[in-house]
């Protein structure tokens, strides 16, 4: 079950926001601009689930498996009236079709939880997306190359690759037969809707011609991952990750997450432009956007502009429609602690409707000043 809306209050530098979450919702903005902390209060509940006994007071993990924030006047807004800070949930109730609120406030570290139609903590706490083992959050600081990766049974077998992408090559490992969930996932040039095949070919997307493959040596306890490239009919030798561009590693966690999901899973991704040629952004921004049209809700925050144009295109071709997904820019006025967020929507054509000043101008303000404008 997908989340429908995120209100939240006097957490950080958000000391009031309340903003629907499409299948693929776009976080921009500039640094230090309540972006992060807008996926931490996701990443804040999935870490405090296990108090999600109805009417149950417990204490608040802070600082844990998710989310290390430091203490309590470190995560409430400066400005605050009142030492309260409030997490809403909206989802659509299943057999009314009503929306309904699961209401998170906590005071003094303690996490209280109200949920007033009684249908979420009840009936379908456990089929929320954020919730359960159809979640997954690839974090900025991902797993580096390296010649051999750690591994995790826990974590693949709840198909899981880790916050860092650090047991995506274990996972290969271990599914490389496992057939993408989703058809509209399955690269057009593959022969089977294997996943290893299909992550290589999208792979190959942004460097040309390459293969992975990834061998588990138990008695080590590591992983061997290793890339060829195929050209003409001839394949060149395996290379460790440590010999080929730091980019391609350093995506292949996002690909991994995108074509292991289902219907109805939740990603969240950490700048995905991350150590990419502009191309290589635009390519991963069509990968999401066919999940997401297919019923991946997918939370991406980002600085390219590179990866919003190529969401752009892909509504344009038609991968993606407008409904399915929300841009929204988070900024901080002169003289202001609160974050302000502006709604940017994009049309059948790709047209954008709003353009905020800070909102990818960079370019065009670099442009003018080169030509004396």
């Amino acid at each position: 079950m997908k989340i429908d809306r995120v209100k939240i209050k006097n957490f950080k530098s958000l000391r009031g926001i309340n903003i629907k979450l499409s299948n693929l919702t776009l976080i921009t903005g500039v640094n230090s601009s309540g972006k992060s902390s807008f996926i931490q209060t996701l990443l804040l509940l999935k870490q405090n689930q296990i108090v999600f006994d109805n009417q149950v007071k417990k204490n608040l993990t802070i600082n844990g498996e998710y989310v290390e924030l430091g203490n309590k006047k470190d995560i409430l807004f400066e400005d605050a009236y009142e030492e309260n800070i409030e997490i809403g949930l909206f989802f659509e109730c299943p057999a009314s079709g009503a929306e309904s609120e699961l209401q998170i406030p906590f005071n003094n570290k303690t996490l209280k939880i109200i949920d007033s139609s009684h249908f979420i903590l009840n009936s379908f706490y456990h089929e929320v997306n954020l919730f359960n083992d159809d979640f997954q959050y690839i974090m900025t600081d991902r797993a580096l190359p390296s010649i051999t990766y750690g591994l995790s049974d826990e974590q693949v077998e709840r198909n899981l690759i880790g916050f860092r992408g650090e047991f995506s090559a274990h996972y290969l490992a271990e599914n490389r037969h496992r057939p993408v969930s989703i058809e509209g996932l399955k690269h057009r040039d593959s022969k089977t809707n294997q996943l290893l095949e299909n992550v290589s070919l999208w792979l190959g997307e942004i460097s040309n011609g390459i293969e992975i493959s990834a061998t588990v040596y138990s008695e080590l306890q590591q992983v061997n991952l290793t890339y060829s490239y195929i050209y003409g009919d001839k394949r060149t030798d395996k290379y460790t990750p440590l010999n080929v561009g730091f980019g391609i590693t350093y995506v292949l966690p996002i690909i991994v997450a995108i074509l292991k999901a289902k219907e109805g899973d939740l990603l969240i991704i950490e700048n995905p432009e991350s150590h990419l040629h502009p191309a290589g952004q635009s390519k991963i921004a069509e990968l999401c956007a066919i999940a997401s049209a297919n019923g991946v809700q997918i939370i991406v925050e980002t600085h390219s502009d590179h990866f919003l144009n190529g969401i752009r295109v892909a509504t344009k071709k038609g991968l993606l429609t407008p409904e399915q997904s929300s841009v929204y820019f988070f900024r901080k006025d002169k003289d202001e602690l609160e974050t302000k967020i502006d709604e940017i929507h994009i049309n059948s054509n790709g047209g954008i409707d709003n353009y905020p000043k800070g909102f990818f101008d960079q370019f065009d303000d670099d442009l003018d000043e080169l030509l004396g404008l």
